[in-house]
């Protein structure tokens, strides 16, 4: 199960704030080619945020965890895969909140369709 404390809350509400999709260098993010995908995208993130902010005092499961994920990188596919990259690594916060080390290719697969990892 994964659960909720003071601080990841803390966290969860910093980053619900933050303006996202824009340029950020060391990343080489260039930002979002307009303010209409920005928006869209940073709503998709913001919902997931939202939704483990109001996660349930008994928790939620890995799977309802990684199905939130797996939401806002649907609509990342829409967009140019800079906006997916984007969002992978807002997950990849989002994932250091909670302390998982490891997405088990989940991220791989929404980026790239497969997990490289696996492609022996």
């Amino acid at each position: 199960m994964i659960h909720n404390n003071t601080e990841r809350v803390q966290k969860l509400e910093k980053l619900l704030v933050e303006k996202k999709f824009t340029a950020d260098e060391k990343l080489f993010y260039p930002g979002a080619p307009s303010e209409e995908v920005r928006a869209t995208c940073e709503q998709a993130m913001n919902i997931v945020i939202q939704a483990l902010i109001d996660t349930p005092e008994a928790g939620i499961t890995e799977n309802e965890f990684w199905s939130l994920l797996e939401k806002a990188a649907t609509v990342y596919k829409q967009f140019d895969s800079e906006e997916m990259d984007r969002g992978l690594s807002y997950m990849e916060e989002i994932m250091d909140i909670y302390d998982i080390e490891s997405s088990d290719g989940r991220l791989n697969t929404w980026r790239y369709g497969f997990d490289p990892a696996n492609s022996h």
